[in-house]
């Protein structure tokens, strides 16, 4: 509920800036970030307040501590000293008394929603101290300030009677304040405040709405009262004046506005305002002010820049935004300067990654106009931000590592991004994402999961800006324009994220755990796409299968370095995507009929399925066991695929060839790579010898049953091996399905003992008996030319005697052989072969007693089954007959 609460929130404070805003991208983005710098102020300001009562305890529990362990133990009675009780059957307090059981270490707090503190902290804020006079205070700023309106609207009174009476109000609350510091320390610190407030409204309305005091002069004053109200905060160690008086400095121009005045005072006075909150840095490291100066100076430099601001205005304004992202920058630094020695370095995670952005969306605002504005100033903020990281480096390496590494990373992003500002000036969707990125990373390292929240949210947003920019204009770059980048980067930061996610590990809350696997998962799907897509465009240029091939092995590489550079275990899966990519790519070119290794085909191809089982036998261990096995099969099963199918299209493209030669082709590279695993396997220690089971099962079983399904599908071919002759059982197609049967015979003889001894040779005997039909056929079809068909060979009497001959033949074969081995079922085979020859004859052959064909057939199996008879009588009973008889 109260992560819905601050969605909500920052939903709220987007749309509100959206609908305010003609720079709707950038001004809703700035809204939310508003919100969320609201919300960190108050949570801060709590998590300050209990970091301070812990250190105020600790002192006094280590006192307690040293007190315990110097105070003497009682001493032990002896149990022999005592009389033995016999009032009662358990012993007395005196005799026995039951030591306390030990006390546990207290157990830490578990660390506070984000939400809690930030309301927390602002509950506290408003009932904390005395309420009564805050309230009080503001309600009087803004009388003053209507009251300064009202008399001038009215022309009450004298003008220099007027503002003089406000300021002395403001003085006399001044001094009173300052009295009372030292017995009413939070009332004089909230009267010191208002008076500042007051006399910042006194200067600023005689400055712009009276001829009483110059401009040049009234921004001296104003810089006095900024100076002065910094020493009293820093003197007095006052958060609230230092707050209070930002406040109403900023608020000033704002409450007497009344449209028009010039713009470069507004923003000089607002830049010796933020002058001050730096020297207030200089001293003391107090977030809440340089979050108020932040929200404050940008938040009204952008209502400006939507309602006043015109391309004529751009040579004055644009050194204002440039000097207020510079003084921020530095008062980040200074902040992680100034923390204690526990803390130092700590990232205030606005300052560094929310002044980038709001910069960058102000500045595309200004430089929309100028055709590589933003390509410079990612130029600049690059240089900018890894200067600074070299100088951080140099002066304080150990001190604010974590700040010098995170200018870095901001320092090479934009350097990055200069390239395709430079080619496009669409930028935000790149931004969002490599912020979002970078403010989970703050969140994980700071334990603070509303910066992780928030950095998920702009990563949402940089997926829904890319919608807008799904065009691109002619002539545009392969991998260099704004649609791939926009894409890339959007899957880089997501895949950054979830590293950073992954190692929140036992901290994780439920909701983080999927979140490791689902950002890869979704940059991944980015990355993959972005570079298909873009292929696609470009197809002109380059044939998209291979370079895309060539793309997810180059990116499969480089998460193969990523995931052992890192220890990042989890990485390992997303290498499991470089073969489904390999069978996408594969099954799109036999689509489009493409020569596999044509063009870059011959470079991809290979390194493809080099790379593949480099990754299999490297990371295999990161994998579940089934997965591994899964990827072994498929990567197997891919490359005869792609061998297969590339000798069948180079064969097929042959002049003067027919189709039987390219089929032939087609089922002669899977045939030999099994026969060599068949027999010469064990001598490849990996993966055959490491895996035995998978690859003399499994692995090649079904490529085996593969082949054997083409062979039964090939019978209904003629097998026309021209320019050649076609001579029975030395063509092609024969010879191939020849070779393809006895490596089924040789695999199911390997795999027997599962099978009872009945059915040990019923298979291969019957797939052998219909490929010598099949033969026979061929043969009738290519000498008596006719037609290749079931019905004109069964009306063929030359076919119906060949048939029978062939029978016959096996029928006398099985029962000799029968007959020799005393094996009873052998020869019970061959006689039912026999007896469907007989009926063969009586049934079909009888119709045509005319033709010589077959008479032929009945006088051949005639005497077949007279020298039957003769030689291989039916053999006696026996009790034990070899288990492989049938």
């Amino acid at each position: 509920m109260r992560i819905l609460f601050f969605l909500v929130v920052i939903a709220v404070a987007a749309v509100v800036g959206w609908g305010f805003s003609y720079h709707t991208p950038f001004n809703a983005l700035l809204a939310g970030l508003v919100a969320y710098l609201l919300l960190e102020v108050f949570s801060l300001r709590r998590r300050i307040s209990r970091l301070e009562q812990q250190a105020v305890a600790v002192p006094s529990r280590s006192r307690a501590t040293e007190e315990a362990a110097i105070r003497p133990l009682p001493e032990k009675t002896s149990s022999a000293a005592q009389p033995p009780s016999t009032a009662a059957p358990f012993p007395s307090r005196e005799t026995a008394s039951i030591p306390p059981p030990p006390r546990m270490p207290p157990r830490e707090p578990d660390s506070p929603h984000p939400l809690q503190p930030a309301l927390a902290g602002l509950i506290a804020f408003i009932t904390g101290g005395n309420p009564v006079l805050k309230i009080g205070l503001v309600v009087l700023f803004f009388g003053v300030g209507f009251l300064l309106k009202y008399a001038a609207q009215n022309n009450m009174l004298p003008i220099e009677l007027r503002l003089a009476g406000v300021a002395a109000c403001g003085l006399v609350m001044l001094i009173i304040g300052w009295r009372l510091r030292g017995n009413h320390r939070l009332y004089g610190l909230g009267l010191e405040g208002g008076g500042i407030g007051v006399l910042y409204l006194v200067v600023y309305a005689a400055a712009k709405y009276y001829p009483l005091i110059p401009g040049p002069m009234a921004l001296a004053i104003m810089v006095g009262l900024v100076a002065f109200s910094g020493l009293l905060a820093v003197l007095q160690d006052s958060r609230g004046l230092a707050l209070s008086g930002s406040i109403g400095g900023f608020l000033a121009p704002v409450l007497m506005a009344e449209g028009g005045g010039s713009h470069v005072l507004l923003f000089s006075y607002y830049g010796l305002l933020n002058c001050g909150i730096l020297g207030i840095a200089w001293f003391k490291a107090w977030r809440e002010l340089n979050l108020v100066g932040l929200v404050f100076t940008f938040g009204l430099f952008s209502l400006w820049l939507s309602a006043d601001y015109t391309p004529a205005l751009f040579a004055s304004t644009e050194p204002f935004l440039i000097g207020f992202f510079l003084l921020y920058c530095l008062i980040g630094v200074l902040f992680a300067l100034r923390q204690p020695l526990n803390l130092r370095g700590f990232i205030d995670g606005p300052l560094v990654f929310g002044l980038p952005i709001v910069f960058s969306s102000l500045q595309a605002s200004l430089t929309h106009e100028y055709r590589y504005g933003m390509a410079y100033s990612a130029l600049g903020l690059g240089a900018w931000y890894i200067g600074l990281a070299r100088l951080l480096w140099n002066r304080f390496s150990e001190g604010i590592r974590l700040v010098t590494e995170a200018f870095l990373a901001l320092g090479v992003v934009f350097a990055s991004l200069a390239i395709p500002l430079g080619l496009d000036p669409h930028w935000t969707t790149a931004a969002w994402a490599l912020e979002g990125a970078a403010m989970i990373w703050i969140g994980v390292r700071q334990k603070r999961m509303a910066a992780r929240i928030f950095g998920l949210i702009l990563q949402a947003g940089a997926a829904v800006a890319f919608v807008d920019q799904t065009t691109l204009p002619p002539g545009s770059l392969l991998f260099a324009n704004r649609v791939y980048l926009s894409c890339g980067l959007i899957g880089i930061a997501a895949l950054f994220s979830s590293h950073w996610f992954d190692r929140l590990g036992e901290r994780a809350r439920t909701w983080e755990q999927p979140l490791p696997l689902a950002l890869m998962s979704w940059g991944l799907l980015w990355w993959y796409v972005g570079g298909m897509a873009d292929l696609e465009r470009h197809w002109q240029l380059i044939q998209p299968e291979p370079a895309f091939l060539l793309y997810a092995c180059l990116t499969s590489a480089t998460l193969a370095w990523i995931c052992t550079r890192y220890q990042w275990q989890r990485l390992g899966l997303a290498l499991l995507l470089l073969l489904p990519m390999m069978a996408l790519v594969f099954a799109n070119q036999v689509v489009e009929h493409h020569l596999l290794l044509d063009r870059l085909g011959w470079l991809a191809w290979p390194l493809a399925f080099i790379l593949q089982y480099g990754l299999v036998k490297k990371y295999e261990r990161l994998w579940p066991e089934r997965t591994g096995m899964v990827v072994h099969c498929a990567s197997l099963w891919l490359l005869l695929l792609v061998m297969s199918t590339e000798t069948g299209f180079r064969v097929d493209r042959i002049a003067g060839l027919t189709g039987a030669w390219s089929a032939a082709a087609w089922a002669l590279v899977p045939t030999m790579m099994l026969y060599l695993l068949e027999f010469q396997g064990q001598h490849l220690a990996w993966p055959v010898q490491s895996s035995p089971r998978l690859y003399h099962g499994i692995a090649t079983d079904v490529p085996v049953l593969a082949l054997l399904l083409w062979s039964l599908g090939s019978f209904a071919a003629s097998g026309n091996p021209a320019p050649l002759p076609y001579i029975p059982f030395l063509n092609p197609l024969e010879l191939i399905e020849l070779a393809i049967l006895l490596l089924a015979l040789l695999r199911w003889l390997r795999k027997t003992t599962v099978w009872p001894p009945k059915a040990q040779l019923l298979l291969p005997g019957l797939i052998a008996f219909s490929w010598l039909n099949v033969v026979t056929g061929r043969s009738v079809h290519f000498f008596t030319r006719i037609p290749y068909t079931m019905e004109a060979l069964f009306a063929s009497h030359v076919f119906q005697a060949a048939i029978a001959a062939l029978w016959a033949l096996q029928a006398l074969s099985l029962t000799v052989f029968g007959a020799r081995r005393e094996q009873r079922r052998t020869w019970l085979t061959g006689a039912v072969l026999l007896a469907l020859v007989v009926c063969k004859l009586f049934v079909i052959d009888l119709s045509g007693t005319g033709s010589i064909g077959r008479i032929i057939s009945f006088l051949v199996v005639g005497l077949l089954m007279l020298v039957i008879g003769y030689f291989a009588p039916l053999p006696p009973k026996t009790t034990n007959e070899p288990p492989h008889a049938l």
